[in-house]
């Protein structure tokens, strides 16, 4: 008589755990996320700052830009004087910070008449843009 074995067979499941992948790639996110310069760019109105040691105030502020050929723009709609001065009337004096940021090919004196515009809006608080020089 043949007495047949048979082979204990166990199937052992392999199971992948995903969690520690998962959070690889939620730290790689984060960190592409972090590590990517956010820019405004406002289309077909292009400013060259001039350079200087001071650095960007942190405060809320409306931007003027004034491009070489002196077109004026406020947060990137162009607008003439009497339109910037307008605008500017809508906003809480006060507490609003004007930055002009002027290319450094622009006259002096288109820059002194936004100026004038801007007081005359009864805004106070000026700051002209720079381009932080490399020490």
């Amino acid at each position: 008589m043949r007495v047949g074995f048979r082979r204990n067979r166990r199937r052992i499941a392999v199971n992948i755990d995903m969690t520690p992948m998962v959070d690889v790639m939620m730290l790689l996110v984060i960190f592409f996320m972090m590590s990517t310069a956010i820019v405004v760019v406002y289309p077909g109105f292009t400013v060259n700052l001039p350079h200087a040691s001071a650095g960007r105030q942190q405060n809320e502020q409306v931007v003027v830009m004034i491009a070489s050929d002196g077109r004026i723009a406020v947060d990137g709609q162009s607008v003439d004087l009497p339109e910037l001065a307008a605008r500017l009337k809508t906003t809480d004096s006060a507490r609003t910070v004007v930055s002009i940021e002027a290319d450094k090919e622009v006259r002096h004196g288109r820059v002194v008449e936004v100026m004038e515009a801007v007081q005359q809006a009864g805004v106070t608080k000026m700051a002209i843009a720079v381009e932080p020089t490399e020490p």
